[in-house]
């Protein structure tokens, strides 16, 4: 990743450590950590990064993160980005929310009020002029596709992060969404087809440079890879989409500022 922080984790080179200091620790592998569960740890989330983004040209309470420009992917717990030529995925589980957010310079606390499912959607909002989903209350909702996945090859195990796509986002979720519901598998005995776990297929995820009447922004981009074909990581695939199916896994909204100010307006 740019910024040399790789998926957060700190690796120490075997050639440091005595070969007897390696076999004695790994003894204790673990040691230390093994209350530690999926609740304490922060889900890392990913973004494409625009020219407006506060990563890329800083802001009034943050700095411009080293190496970070537009059309890269973020990773906000890293606070650094992917390389140029974007990073493979699979994908582990997938959620449809949808977050209020009160417009912004109102007074409002800048993280989202609410994030529904599709279970207790609001049924009452209607569409404003600017486009927006209103509430009687005057706060919007807007649509999000959340894509729980883990990061191959980019650390020394696979990293489990999220990616929220929401605004113009939507249709590369939308299409995403479909090529996975369409990954087919037939019994060779029984020759009966049947949709093969998310997780089966490698996905590249980079971005691209587009635009219309509203203005020009870096999208999503995902292109079809390699069948998984690590049982390590197939098993580590497994249970982190257990995980989220269980509602262990959630997308953490606290951090972000109010949606009017995402860096995609449209």
């Amino acid at each position: 990743m740019t910024n040399q922080k790789s998926n957060g984790a700190v690796t120490t080179k075997a050639e440091t450590l005595p070969a007897a200091k390696i076999e004695a620790l790994e003894k204790m592998a673990g040691a230390g950590l093994e209350t530690v569960t999926v609740d304490d740890l922060p889900q890392p989330r990913l973004k494409v990064l625009q020219a407006i983004s506060p990563e890329v040209a800083g802001g009034k309470d943050r700095k411009a993160v080293e190496g970070a420009k537009a059309g890269l992917i973020y990773n906000n717990t890293t606070d650094s980005c992917y390389p140029e030529e974007g990073i493979d995925v699979i994908v582990c589980g997938y959620e449809k929310t949808w977050v209020e957010w009160q417009e912004r310079g109102t007074g409002g606390p800048g993280a989202p009020i609410n994030v529904f499912t599709p279970t207790n959607k609001p049924n009452d909002s209607v569409r404003g002029d600017d486009g927006k989903f209103r509430l009687p209350s005057g706060n919007y909702i807007e649509e999000t596709a959340n894509f729980y996945m883990l990061v191959l090859n980019q650390g020394p195990t696979p990293e489990a992060v999220v990616m929220s796509l929401s605004k113009s986002g939507l249709g590369p979720a939308r299409n995403w969404a479909y090529s996975l519901k369409n990954e087919f598998i037939q019994n060779p005995k029984t020759k009966k087809l049947f949709l093969a776990p998310s997780y089966y297929r490698i996905y590249k995820l980079s971005t691209f440079f587009t635009g219309n009447t509203k203005g020009n922004w870096w999208a999503l981009k995902f292109e079809k890879e390699d069948f998984l074909n690590d049982e390590k990581v197939f098993d580590t695939a497994a249970a982190f989409s257990e995980q989220v199916r269980a509602g262990k896994v959630s997308v953490d909204y606290s951090d972000e500022e109010n949606a009017a100010a995402e860096d995609v307006p449209f």
